[in-house]
């Protein structure tokens, strides 16, 4: 491990960062990934902030549309009305899902459809889904209703060929999804920010399902508060089985971790 740096070195770092952050990432110089890691993990860290898990939630969704806006690629097939990729398995933080939730709040109707959403998904395995496939519980008329507060996982979900989403999630084809060129990228850069962070806060970095994370979410008008202060209300909730076995997602965050940890 590390020693941590002195103080004026650190003053200096942070000092340089400013040039980097809530800029859209080049994704060639890991001083940019660098930056937001380091800046969104003091934002945790600040008790001070209030909301601040959902704040870090909107800094990492800002980071990632940022970033796929200069991404020199062809244009995405998706339109609005596109509603074909909205009824596979979404893949969440609790930062996310607490984002999603504030949004939500006070609105009866689409509470209910979350919570009839969760328990149905909490029936079906999670590699069923894709055959077993559940509509979003926040899509109305074929449109997302929280278009704004949606999570990663659904804005970096840009396809380059609508005929082959038809035939994935109409015909479960099993297809790889034909994402627009540069996207993957792009989030794992993103979602790599966001969950190094947290394990930097520590705070609870995986990810789970999202319609029974945000069920409990909703459920429980100070979540974010309780969650903050330690308490596992998301206990329950299955963990997206992608985090629990090696990956390069895994191997790039935890590097992340070790190299920030001695600059904060």
């Amino acid at each position: 491990m590390q020693e941590r740096l002195d103080r004026a070195k650190r003053r200096q770092l942070l000092k340089e960062d400013q040039a980097w952050i809530g800029k859209a990432i080049d994704l060639s110089d890991i001083r940019t990934v660098q930056a937001n890691t380091r800046h969104l993990t003091l934002m945790l860290l600040d008790t001070g902030v209030k909301r601040r898990a959902s704040k870090a939630a909107t800094f990492a969704a800002q980071l990632l549309d940022s970033t796929m806006m200069k991404q020199d690629a062809k244009p995405a097939a998706c339109t609005k009305g596109c509603y074909y990729c909205c009824k596979t398995y979404v893949s969440v933080t609790i930062p996310e899902v607490l984002r999603v939730a504030h949004a939500m709040r006070g609105q009866a109707e689409k509470s209910a459809r979350v919570a009839e959403a969760a328990t149905v998904s909490a029936g079906i395995a999670q590699g069923a889904r894709e055959v077993n496939r559940v509509i979003c519980p926040i899509l109305r008329d074929k449109v997302c209703s929280e278009y704004m507060t949606r999570p990663l996982a659904c804005r970096a979900v840009l396809s380059k060929s609508l005929e082959t989403c038809l035939r994935i999630f109409e015909e479960n084809s099993g297809e790889s999804f034909p994402f627009t060129d540069g996207t993957t990228d792009v989030r794992v850069y993103a979602v790599a920010i966001l969950q190094a962070s947290l394990m930097l806060s520590g705070l609870s970095h995986v990810h789970f399902e999202m319609n029974q994370a945000l069920a409990v979410a909703l459920r429980e008008p100070d979540a974010e508060e309780r969650w903050l202060a330690g308490e596992a209300l998301f206990a329950g909730v299955p963990v997206d089985e992608a985090d629990l076995k090696p990956s390069s997602l895994g191997a790039m965050t935890h590097a992340l971790v070790e190299n920030i940890r001695p600059t904060l």
